[in-house]
């Protein structure tokens, strides 16, 4: 008899999304014609509101997700990861009867979430226009990864582009460097966009009695993540990309060190008092005063710095810093963070059933 393999852990509901649902919330039913990642995403956070989410699609034009490698239960793991508690139903709207059908389900829905290349719903007869004669309260909300209004509108893309083109790849860490992202970030800050675009229009619906087409530009979002960066140009004059700045290892008390087993360790100590407590701490009270300026002083102290946690392995560090307000933590692996989150979630009553 075959041994059966145990599930591996993941971060799924609820640690992966807002963990309860909202009073309330029920009410709300969402129809969600995206795919992939983006507004998937948003949809599993309405979902875990509370929302009622119905994904449409096309028999002949499934969501690839499904079928990705590798699989959980027999879907795609990205699928089952950003679909957990909705409702899918598969049927051609674009046949008479499947249309009649769907106009059935509009007429119920408070909420439309889309993300194709701008024109197709409107080639089809499903655009915001065409759809807002019809239900005047219905809230459209179209994730599209450039602006709708420019030359790439129409552009092919995935999360990877929308992070070169925005600049957000293109600054760099503090040595020039550029740094790979672990996550998609573009598609998921897009995703965040939508849900408070969508939440702000839910809102505003109950004082004018009036729908609106939230539209999300997954290139422009996370452009605007860029506040620090953005903020230094607006003031300086200088792209911040061409010279080292603190939020990007520069400045010695905001850098990843090693430690004696090879692994690293984040140090985050910004305010003086913070740096302070953790030279005294590590044993370099004869060069506090260099805390007053750490970026005219960063050759030295990051110096100091490496030379101090390479003294020790991660393991030694995370026991010697558990309860030492130093802004201080190990760069843990996944398994390790899951292991950490779902420590805390135990005790969180927002998790318990």
């Amino acid at each position: 008899m075959a041994v059966r393999k145990p599930k591996p852990i993941l971060p799924g509901r609820p640690l992966g999304g807002i963990g309860i649902p909202f009073s309330g919330f029920s009410r709300f039913r969402i129809l969600d014609f995206s795919k992939l990642l983006p507004g998937p995403y948003a949809t599993q956070i309405l979902a875990d509101m509370g929302c009622k989410v119905t994904r449409v699609e096309l028999p002949y034009f499934g969501d690839l997700a499904r079928e990705l490698p590798p699989k959980i239960d027999g879907v795609g793991a990205t699928y089952w990861m950003v679909n957990q508690g909705k409702k899918t139903l598969s049927f051609d709207f674009r046949k008479p009867a499947g249309l009649k059908r769907l106009h059935k389900m509009l007429k119920q829905s408070d909420v439309l979430v889309e993300g194709f290349r701008p024109g197709l719903m409107d080639r089809i007869g499903l655009g915001f226009a065409q759809l807002r004669k019809l239900y005047p309260r219905l809230i459209y909300c179209s994730l599209t990864g450039y602006n709708p209004a420019g030359p790439w509108r129409r552009k092919a893309a995935h999360d990877l582009n929308f992070l070169a083109a925005s600049g957000f790849l293109g600054l760099g860490n503090s040595e020039g460097r550029i740094a790979f992202p672990s996550a998609q970030v573009g598609d998921l800050a897009g995703s965040m966009a939508g849900v408070s675009g969508i939440l702000a229009a839910l809102l505003e619906l109950q004082k004018t009695g009036k729908g609106r087409h939230v539209r999300i530009s997954l290139a422009d979002t996370l452009h605007s993540w860029l506040s620090l960066p953005l903020g230094y140009l607006r003031s300086t004059g200088e792209d911040p990309g061409k010279s080292s700045q603190w939020w990007v290892g520069a400045q010695p008390f905001y850098r990843l060190y090693d430690t004696q087993d090879g692994r690293k360790i984040a140090v985050a100590a910004v305010e003086k008092g913070f740096a302070i407590a953790l030279l005294d701490l590590l044993g370099l009270c004869a060069i506090r005063d260099l805390a007053d300026d750490p970026m005219a002083n960063a050759s030295r102290l990051i110096a100091e710095l490496e030379r101090a946690f390479s003294s020790a392995t991660l393991a030694q560090w995370e026991d010697r810093l558990k309860d030492k307000d130093v802004c201080v933590t190990p760069v843990y692996t996944l398994i390790e963070a899951i292991k950490f989150l779902q420590s805390a979630a135990k005790t969180d009553p927002r998790f318990q059933r």
